[in-house]
């Protein structure tokens, strides 16, 4: 810790572990806080101070340069994570993920095609039947207070001939 005109300021984790007086203008500080050592180590061990650096320096806006140190920092905790392949195996993972919910997507899609002919061969074959007049049977009649069988056509089954066909039989 440094102390400045009765005020203590806690040195970052890039200054603690390099053991120099972390500056108001230490570039590092808002990347590694002090309490998360880990993630300078990785990062160090990685790329080095020097290297982090420079690409700060190239970089001239600050959300660029915090889009780097995020990648930074992933790609260095994903080394520490899998020595192998470090953040190649996350990506072939996530990769992998990607494409499973993309067949699960398609999928979807060819089920809703299938219900939506299933649905649209339902309405034209109802169109179909309603309209053309095999089938009418009115709801109520015109005349209130009447009870008449007028109007209700049944022009593939005739219940008054089949009935009185079998009585004179």
């Amino acid at each position: 810790m440094t102390v400045k005109s009765g005020k203590s300021r806690v040195a970052c984790a890039a200054c603690k572990y390099q053991r120099r007086k972390c500056t108001p203008q230490c570039v590092l500080a808002s990347y590694f806080p002090a309490d998360q050592p880990k993630k300078f180590q990785n990062a160090h061990r990685l790329f080095g101070v020097r290297n982090i650096m420079k690409i700060l320096e190239q970089l001239e806006d600050e959300d660029q340069k915090a889009d780097a140190m995020k990648s930074i920092i992933f790609e260095s905790d994903m080394r520490e994570k899998f020595p192998i392949y470090g953040c190649v195996e996350c990506i072939s993972y996530l990769r992998q993920q990607l494409q499973l919910a993309l067949q699960e997507l398609q999928y979807v899609y060819t089920q809703l095609d299938i219900y939506r002919q299933q649905n649209l061969a339902l309405i034209s074959s109802s169109e179909n039947s309603v309209g053309n007049g095999m089938f009418m049977v009115p709801f109520f009649s015109s005349t209130e207070g009447e009870s008449s069988t007028e109007g209700i056509t049944y022009p593939d089954f005739d219940m008054s001939n089949e009935l009185s066909s079998q009585l004179s039989a």
